[in-house]
């Protein structure tokens, strides 16, 4: 088999991704280009980032013998996304020389602007990178090839999933073709179910532009990616009828489109007027505004299922990293199984982009069936190991392998909360026992000390508990395994007195089952924390503060613990650990 290497960018203006897949289909790296930069979701920034290219193509370039860019925006839409930005500036212009303005035209050209320029500018730093090479026919012989976007998502999606067969939604904010698609995939083979509306259809409905707007009228950044902090307000409300009277109208499914009500703008600016209240005080606009999001989906979900009745669904786009919609997906539609990979939203594209790429080549050739591995990003360079160990001035004690789990398990036993930094990097934006912080989910505190001491953001926002696989149905009603952490499921009640750190006021937790072949050291720490406590959960949070991706290097992770309250790191084989509030060496351990 020939040498060949896929590149793929995701190349919109936030979430820029780079992948890199093989001449069989594997994935060697993937990764958002916020965690090197760490300026969170990456706004503007190239995917190929000029000091990471150089690295990425000697570790997984080095041999290729041709080198396939992919980027995620097809070449037709980047040409007629220029042409429609001129038409919006020219007419918005002409009207406001006559004393008009268009709220579609500046919408138009918002969005526009938010579209990548041209497939020219991307990849421009690893053009200079294989310019510097000699002889110079990778650079010679680099094929550009672009895709849709929407595409993009679905190949991510379903090449990840473990379905021979299945059918894919793509929800998101907005593609080339309006907000959604769906597809039949099938052995490798992706086919389009519904009609393609026109280029940069703006004026479609969205249930991401929909969602966006009740973040911002909660208060939240949408900008900053701040949804989430709807989801986990929502369970602080109630459904406010008058509310749910005035949003549910504001989308409807009509087959597999959405549409708006015809005094749509109107109802978005009465939601708009939300803004300005105390987070709290919206907790029942959150919660209405998740229902209705919640309907949406399932009556679009219900007429995918009409049309092509299938076991197993693919959920992907930014509307799939809702987390407590798809806990309620298998609840509210036909499909008995749902997947959702763990970078759903535009990151995810690059790799789709590889994909897709990688297929046009090879269209024969096997398609994938297990579930992809998210420990696709940068690992630890035993470089870095070694400076921590001469420079580092906190107390530092290096374990054998085999104790690391065991060790761990005890300082979480006893209160303590750790960074826990391991092996490669997640592909995606949650920590899944990588670039995590860690805590022991029976202490009822343990909630409030970390939002107030360690992530420095807002009480109301929950923790996920990880858990071991085969303990998950003692803990959840109508339990679905979770391994990227995807979907909210309630806890049983009789369960949640025992890990009250990690149920969320309404019942529920955003859950990730671990398996032992998905990562061994991870669940070797659970099986220690569960023989030493019988609970077999961790409360398991994402390694960052608030405001910030999660870490990168050693040096990110070292800030954190020296710039928060976090006990300890936990970082390969080494344990740091704070001196205790007396000053006390806590290393070595009691009894080493």
């Amino acid at each position: 088999m020939s040498s060949d290497v896929y590149i793929g960018l995701s190349t919109g203006v936030h979430d820029p991704a780079l992948a890199i897949v093989d001449s069989a289909g594997e994935p060697l790296f993937a990764e958002a280009r916020e965690r090197s930069s760490q300026c969170k979701r990456g706004y503007n920034l190239p995917a190929d980032g000029i000091h990471d290219i150089e690295h990425l193509l000697q570790t997984y370039a080095a041999d290729a013998e041709r080198i396939v860019l992919a980027t995620s925006w097809s070449g037709q839409s980047l040409t007629k996304g220029r042409w429609l930005r001129r038409f919006a500036e020219v007419w918005e212009a002409i009207l406001r020389a006559r004393g008009r303005t268009s709220p579609d035209l500046a919408a138009l050209r918002s969005l526009l602007y938010r579209m990548p320029e041209s497939d020219s500018q991307s990849a421009l730093n690893l053009e200079l990178r294989l310019s510097e090479r000699e002889p110079r026919d990778l650079l010679l012989g680099l094929r550009r090839t672009s895709w849709d976007h929407h595409l993009c998502h679905a190949a991510a999606a379903c090449y990840a999933s473990p379905f021979p067969e299945a059918v894919c939604a793509v929800i998101d904010g907005a593609g080339e073709h309006g907000s959604t698609a769906f597809y039949h995939y099938t052995h490798g083979a992706l086919k389009r179910l519904d009609p393609i509306p026109g280029y940069f259809s703006y004026h479609s409905a969205s249930l991401g532009h929909f969602y966006g707007d009740l973040c911002w009228a909660c208060g939240f950044d949408t900008w900053k990616g701040e949804e989430w902090k709807v989801m986990g307000l929502a369970a602080y409300g109630k459904l406010d009828s008058e509310l749910h009277t005035l949003l549910r109208p504001m989308l409807r499914a009509e087959g597999l489109r959405l549409r708006h009500c015809p005094d749509f703008a109107a109802r978005r600016a009465i939601l708009r007027g939300y803004r300005g209240r105390p987070a709290m005080d919206c907790a029942d606009l959150a919660f209405t505004g998740q229902r209705v999001f919640e309907e949406v989906l399932f009556a679009l979900l219900q007429e995918l299922w009409r049309r092509l009745p299938c076991t197993n669904l693919v959920l992907c786009g930014g509307c799939a990293l809702n987390s407590s919609a798809n806990g309620n997906v298998l609840g509210n539609t036909p499909f008995q199984s749902l997947f959702v990979p763990s970078a759903p939203a535009d990151d995810g594209n690059a790799l789709g982009a590889a994909w897709l790429a990688k297929r046009a080549d090879h269209p024969s050739s096997t398609a994938r069936q297990a579930p992809l591995s998210p420990y696709l990003g940068t690992g630890i360079h035993p470089t870095e190991l070694d400076r921590l160990e001469a420079f580092c001035p906190l107390p530092m004690l290096r374990l054998d392998p085999a104790d690391v789990a065991r060790r761990s398990a005890e300082l979480l036993a006893q209160g303590k909360i750790l960074g826990w930094f391991q092996g490669r990097a997640e592909w995606g934006p949650r920590a899944l026992g990588n670039r995590s912080i860690l805590a022991d989910p029976r202490r009822p505190e343990i909630h409030e000390r970390l939002n107030a001491q360690v992530k420095f953001r807002e009480a109301f926002r929950p923790f996920a508990p990880s858990i071991l696989h085969d303990a998950g149905p003692g803990y959840f009603e109508t339990y679905q395994e979770s391994p990227y952490m995807e979907r909210t499921l309630r806890f049983r009640e009789e369960r949640r007195a025992e890990v009250p750190g990690v149920v969320h006021v309404d019942g529920t937790g955003r859950l990730q089952s671990v398996r032992a072949t998905s990562n061994p050291r991870f669940h070797d720490l659970l099986r220690e924390f569960h023989r030493l406590t019988g609970v077999p959960i961790l409360l398991n949070t994402s390694l960052n503060v608030m405001g910030k991706p999660i870490v990168h290097s050693l040096a990110d992770a070292i800030s954190v613990i020296m710039l928060s309250g976090l006990d300890g790191l936990v970082i390969e084989d080494r344990i740091i650990l704070k001196p205790d509030p007396a000053g006390r060496n806590l290393l070595p351990f009691p009894g080493s």
